[in-house]
């Protein structure tokens, strides 16, 4: 009796730790989809937001509003690495028309608030990296650590599958920076020496 209960115990713990590796892989794939979707929509704001910038620091603005933003340009220039072309302000033909100061004002803002948007998606995408990075990282962690309790030969060999898998997706460009950065501060984020094989 007390044999029959301890091996259903067993059994349970197997289990549950072989869900642990499960959810692992789940987080580590869905933080990898979400990176590559919330990245591609980032640079794409980014890069319209850059659009918008260019078109309106282009105009034809008053000294002073052209003074106020090519400093912004400048600075964010020098932080981003921007070549000589894009620090480079060039009026265009096709915007040039007399400007009130009010209209040049408003279009010095444009700039502003543009220039706003292109540093903050760059910011926010950072940001992303790391909370995603992170996640996943963690997720990998905890399945290392539940494979040796997964002690059933049919969990087991759920377990192996589902730990190759995970090292694929570890090994994925869009995350894998997050493990190389991870591993040198944690020996339990580095991969174990001999990798599971299917056979």
């Amino acid at each position: 009796m007390q044999k029959a209960l301890s091996r259903r115990v067993e059994l349970k713990h197997s289990r549950a730790a072989l869900r642990t590796i499960q959810q692992a892989v789940e987080t580590v794939t869905h933080s990898i989809q979400q990176l590559k979707l919330l990245r591609r929509h980032l640079h794409r704001g980014h890069r319209k937001a850059l659009w918008a910038l260019h078109a309106a620091r282009h105009h034809s603005l008053t000294d002073t509003d052209i003074k106020r933003v090519e400093d912004m340009v400048l600075g964010y220039a020098q932080v981003a690495d921007w070549p000589a072309t894009m620090r480079q302000r060039h009026p265009h033909e096709h915007l040039a028309r007399p400007l009130s100061d009010t209209e040049s004002s408003v279009l010095a803002s444009v700039a502003g608030s543009a220039l706003t948007v292109a540093a903050g998606a760059l910011t926010v995408c950072e940001q992303l990296d790391n909370w995603y990075g992170g996640l996943a990282v963690t997720a990998a962690v905890s399945a290392r650590l539940a494979q040796p309790r997964v002690t059933e030969e049919a969990h087991k060999r759920r377990a192996n599958k589902l730990m190759l898998r995970l090292e694929q997706l570890c090994a994925n460009d869009q995350i894998n920076w997050a493990f190389v950065a991870a591993a040198g501060r944690s020996g339990a984020v580095r991969p174990p020496p001999q990798r599971t094989t299917l056979h």
